[in-house]
């Protein structure tokens, strides 16, 4: 045990600190021209919880109180009719409408009388009167939801930025479940998928209809006194999934031959055809979880909803990143294959990977060809010679000899390693590499390669299969590997480099990849954050030129950018790198 407690000591130090932890308190750039605001949690608080209790006087039990809700529902809303545009009054009875659809929403659902298929059930003075509910901006009926959630009241850790907007209607999560009847959602979706929408009560003579407005795609609403603002709350699917979500970068780093941490590709949400896939590779000792504000951040930006959609890769980080490479190589065709088995959607065309630390290096690994780079620095002998079974002989070739994917064609480099890190070769390395144990499975595989091929493979390689943290040393052969692999022609890079620390053994540094490790020759942009290693794809400037690159802020998608980037002493820097740090 506590061998154990040093090592994971030493990883934390590794990877610059727990992957939760809070987010620079540093002010950034705004992330587009006309975001939404955050908002704060503890104002959000209070007028939550004046919503919920506004049905509990005449609740007590009573069934009843769901009709008289929709009574003063409609009074509050024939107030505001008759109420004149912008006069104080007209927001309180704004305020007032607000809580009673909240309140008989509550209520409602309390007593089983509402459903996102069938409606609102109101008995009224002639009978029973059935309300309809209609999506309104959703890819989605109403009917494909499963249920309403309320937004999270408690502060997630993971998720340092709420963005949300006052006005009209009830901020609501919708809950979506995977449909196991479709083989694509079974592999490709979670089990459940949340959405932000925003609910609105109308009524017109002696009907009523309560829309489910989705917040992304509108934000004015006509309540019959002219636009006004759509009140929002875009962080709260995020919340939801952070409450639900359990994390796995330790089972993933520790056991990265576990059932709990298999590696694998998820849409956030179910696919659209017409949005460029966005894939977020995660770093060292993380999980998909990492992302969360990064993607609240693209989330509340107007437009990024209507172009883009967001998938996520899970993977083992204690395995060497060249398996997961491959796995993601699969998954990635595997999912265009079934979204689009013609090969119709060009947007699934122009995939755009955005890798972490190390999820850099994999993401460069879909773009790049691997020749006889990888595999002539493990062995010595062709791979058809190598003794060993067919299976193990085709998993060898899947990990050591492939292509770019043809549909990749931006990847965006955040804090990546392309050439190593001092700390995985030093001691805190050696430390944190005692903890990743293989499965039996590729114990077995390592042993029997070794044991009928003397004198064949890499000392490297003879050891044991190399981990991550083997393969993110300076001298990994590997990585030298990389550095002569032909990217695909086409593809554009980019590159957002951290910058805390001016004095490191290699230069100026995140406090774990240094400004010289991270730069990679021919990006079409640089880009440097005042962020440390960990929280460097959190920060509130990285999301900012994420859009930018993207072209969903005031800049051109893909535009050179000349941000300037600390100087590295002349005889610390590789001569292909001289192009990337420009002045």
């Amino acid at each position: 045990m506590r061998h154990f407690a040093i090592a994971l000591f030493a990883l934390a130090a590794l990877t610059g600190g727990l992957m939760g932890c809070a987010s620079l308190v540093k002010p950034a750039p705004p992330i587009s021209a006309n975001p939404p605001r955050v908002v704060q949690l503890s104002s959000r608080k209070t007028d939550e919880a004046s919503f919920r209790s506004a049905a509990e006087p005449e609740a007590n039990g009573d069934e009843s109180c769901v009709d008289s809700l929709y009574v003063s529902c409609r009074r509050a809303w024939e107030q505001m009719l008759a109420s004149p545009a912008g006069d104080a009054h007209t927001s309180r009875v704004l305020q007032r409408y607000n809580e009673q659809v909240a309140a008989l929403l509550q209520s409602a659902q309390q007593f089983g009388r509402f459903d996102l298929a069938r409606g609102l059930l109101i008995r009224s003075e002639t009978g029973w009167l059935t309300v309809p509910v209609v999506a309104r901006g959703f890819a989605q009926q109403a009917s494909e939801f499963h249920r309403f959630r309320w937004p999270p009241l408690d502060r997630e850790p993971l998720l340092t930025r709420r963005y949300g907007r006052a006005g009209a209607g009830v901020p609501l999560v919708l809950e979506r479940r995977r449909n196991d009847a479709d083989p694509s959602e079974v592999r490709f979706l979670p089990e459940s998928s949340y959405f932000a929408a925003t609910a609105v009560l109308t009524f017109a003579d002696d009907d009523a209809v309560l829309e489910l407005v989705n917040p992304l795609v509108e934000n004015k609403i006509d309540l019959g006194t002219g636009p006004q603002p759509l009140a929002a709350d875009l962080s709260a699917p995020l919340a939801v999934t952070l409450e639900e979500a359990p994390r796995t970068y330790l089972a993933g780093f520790v056991e990265p031959g576990g059932a709990t941490s298999a590696a694998a590709l998820t849409c956030v949400r179910p696919h659209q055809s017409g949005k460029v896939p966005l894939v977020l590779v995660h770093g060292l000792f993380s999980d998909p979880l990492s992302w969360a504000d990064l993607i609240n951040d693209l989330q509340a930006a107007p437009g990024f909803d209507q172009r883009f959609q967001v998938w996520v890769f899970r993977y083992p980080t204690g395995q060497g990143f060249l398996q997961s490479a491959a796995v993601l190589r699969r998954e990635l065709a595997a999912a265009i294959d079934a979204f689009d088995s013609q090969r119709g959607d060009p947007a699934l065309r122009q995939v755009v990977l955005i890798g972490h630390s190390m999820g850099g290096l994999v993401s460069k690994l879909q773009v790049t060809y691997s020749e006889e780079l990888v595999w002539s620095r493990l062995a010595d002998r062709p791979l058809h010679e190598i003794v060993t079974t067919e299976e193990t002989r085709a998993v060898l070739a899947e990990t050591c000899f492939f292509d770019p994917s043809p549909d990749v064609a931006r990847v965006i480099f955040i804090a990546s390693p392309h050439h190593g890190s001092l700390l995985s070769s030093g001691l805190i390395g050696q430390a944190a590499a005692l903890l990743v144990e293989p499965s039996p499975a590729q114990a077995s595989m390592h042993e029997q390669l070794i044991r009928d091929n003397p004198g064949t493979f890499n000392p490297l390689f003879e050891r044991r299969f190399p981990t991550s943290i083997d393969m993110l040393s300076p001298k990994s052969p590997l990585l030298e590997a990389m550095h002569k692999m032909r990217i695909r022609s086409g593809v554009k890079l980019h590159n957002i480099i951290g910058v805390t620390h001016p004095v490191s053994l290699d230069g100026p540094s995140d406090g774990v990849v240094s400004v010289r490790s991270a730069s990679h020759p021919d990006c079409r942009s640089v880009c440097p954050v005042s962020a440390p290693h960990a929280k460097a794809h959190r920060a509130l400037e990285t999301s900012a030129e994420i859009l930018r690159i993207l072209g969903c802020s005031n800049g051109q998608a893909g535009e050179v950018s000349t941000k300037e980037l600390p100087d590295v002493p002349s005889e610390q820097a590789y001569p292909t790198r001289q192009e990337t740090v420009r002045h």
